[in-house]
């Protein structure tokens, strides 16, 4: 990852993702937080509604996404995202902030997503130029990910005692500006003509697009399955399982939840380190997802069953470490697999069924939470994802098996 630092170009792609990404937890705590305390059991339903805008862009968004420039994507969105993000505090000013606009806010900022990301996505091969520095950078930019999980937990823990809940929403708007011209800053480093403009596409072509890239490809069909329901499996557990079980224990101290959060961001960016690091041999992807799967959620059992918050705070770090583990095979997997022109087709198909499966998660949880319990959800999560990665090695050690007979 420090070849990847060493490149002009890819410092200010970094920098700009690290504010932005620390932004971004400092905002998900806060708004998780806030729905905890207005809705309790109930955020599951704000999940949902944030996790349907996500997934409704994500499957229509390439009719005009395709089109666009992805530098030009990227520093647009941000500069729409810090506008948002100071809504509700000019509100505060006036008036209390009331949850409706909480909740439109936070549906805007997860359709915006479904174009920010692909094209971030996009723009690490046009920048890396090889493939070694592109697999170098997908490290740098897990690890930059997962750092922001425990500093910007950290700082809503830290801070929650002097600084009102609502300018951590102002906080982040300073990182998405940052981050808007770092990545302007990113177009001497570009060719004139990133993209070609292509003709118009209609809704369903724009929806089966990524459908029509995985047709064929050996085993992408369970690979973009298996993301969907570990994806929903994660929201469940981390979003709003996560925030309720600490609640419940903690009778709704902010600072510990904020910390607790940050124990999994440390883990998250040890395990980025590590295996952002690690060689990952093209032949050995789909092992390392699949196991990942497995360990991962072993880690969520754990958390499910521990006792104390200070178990919690054990177990989370070892399950964030090995977070990454699946998450950068399946981005290794992808850039190997298809062309750069397909980049973002393909990964807003990731997104949205990862959407959909959090959709069915976060939707029922309200109903699962109030038959059973949080601890209960929890421990069905990790099984989840102990279930899917032993399909998976077990589809990839027949696969494995029928072509070497």
């Amino acid at each position: 990852m420090i070849k990847a630092l060493r490149q002009p170009q890819l410092q200010r792609l970094w920098l700009g993702q690290a504010f932005s990404s620390i932004g971004d937890e400092i905002y998900r705590v806060g708004l998780t937080w806030f729905a905890v305390s207005l809705m309790g059991a109930n955020t599951g339903y704000l999940a949902a509604g944030q996790t349907a805008s996500l997934m409704l862009l994500s499957f229509i968004g390439g009719k005009w996404a395709d089109r666009w420039n992805p530098h030009q994507t990227m520093i647009r969105v941000d500069l729409v995202r810090m506008v948002i993000v100071l809504i509700p505090v000019f509100v505060s000013f006036f008036i209390p902030v009331p949850l409706s606009l909480l909740i439109v806010m936070a549906l805007i900022l997860s359709s915006l997503s479904a174009f920010f990301d692909p094209a971030t996505q996009a723009m690490i091969p046009i920048l890396a130029k090889d493939f070694e520095t592109m697999q170098s950078t997908n490290g740098l930019m897990a690890t930059t990910i997962r750092g922001a999980r425990m500093v910007g937990p950290a700082v809503v823990g830290l801070l929650a005692a002097i600084v009102p809940m609502i300018h951590f929403f102002t906080i982040d708007a300073f990182t998405f500006l940052i981050s808007a011209v770092s990545i302007w800053s990113l177009k001497k480093y570009l060719p004139e003509n990133i993209v070609q403009p292509k003709g118009r596409i209609g809704f369903g072509d724009a929806i089966m697009a990524g459908f029509k890239l995985i047709e064929g490809h050996v085993g992408m069909r369970y690979v973009f399955v298996s993301r969907a329901l570990t994806a929903g499996a994660w929201n469940l557990a981390v979003i709003v399982g996560f925030a309720l079980l600490i609640h419940e224990i903690t009778g709704g101290d902010a600072r510990m939840f904020g910390l607790v959060m940050a124990t999994y961001g440390v883990g998250n960016l040890l395990g980025a380190v590590y295996f952002g690091n690690l060689k990952r041999a093209g032949h050995r992807l789909l092992w390392l997802m699949y196991l990942g799967y497995v360990l991962w959620g072993v880690g969520v059992v754990w958390i499910g069953l521990a006792p104390t918050v200070t178990w919690i705070a054990v177990a989370s770090i070892y399950t964030g470490f090995l977070g990454p583990m699946n998450d950068l095979a399946f981005i290794d997997l992808m850039q190997r697999k298809f062309q750069v022109a397909d980049l973002t087709k393909v990964f807003r198909l990731r997104m949205a069924l990862e959407s959909f499966g959090t959709l069915l998660c976060t939707l029922a949880s309200p109903w699962l939470i109030k038959m059973t319990s949080v601890r209960a959800v929890i421990l069905a999560c990790g099984v989840l994802w102990i279930v899917c990665g032993g399909i998976g090695l077990l589809l990839k050690s027949t696969r494995a098996t029928t072509q070497t007979t």
